[in-house]
């Protein structure tokens, strides 16, 4: 098996972040532009392929028309945020149950899915209503003081 690239190496240790959850190949070449190392698209591109076809990272589709990866793992879904474009894994099993519910309804037998669910996260959901991550209200002055 060839030797993985540089930028490849540098791609997957981006992905590898535990604070992030899936990239675009746009997003992954500012992050590798930010640590200096300025990579043209294209080589970003290869990376990411390679890092694909190895099963090393995967595409997850999202439903807003551009390509975004992650490291391959267990099948988990997607919560996206409307208001920020954050995006978490939803881990559970509840569509295993529907996957059971639509065979015994229907007799199709499902063998792969992907689910997203779009809406707001607790954080632009807080921010909306003026209640701080612990669901408190912000004073006046905290409020005009982080500019909303």
């Amino acid at each position: 098996m060839p030797r993985r690239s540089l930028i490849a190496e540098e791609v997957l240790e981006i992905m590898r972040r535990p604070a992030r959850h899936c990239w675009t190949l746009d997003e992954l070449h500012d992050d590798l532009t930010r640590q200096g190392l300025a990579p043209d698209p294209s080589s970003v591109f290869r990376a990411v392929c390679g890092l694909e076809r190895s099963g090393t990272v995967v595409r997850v589709p999202l439903g807003d028309g551009r390509a975004h990866y992650e490291v391959a793992s267990e099948h988990h879904d997607h919560l996206v945020c409307t208001t920020c474009g954050r995006m978490e894994p939803l881990a559970c099993s509840i569509v295993a149950d529907l996957a059971s519910r639509v065979r015994a309804w229907s007799g199709f037998l499902v063998s792969g899915h992907q689910l997203v669910l779009s809406g707001t996260c607790g954080i632009c959901a807080d921010d909306a209503h003026g209640t701080s991550q612990r669901g408190r209200r912000r004073s006046t002055a905290q409020a005009g003081k982080n500019g909303r």
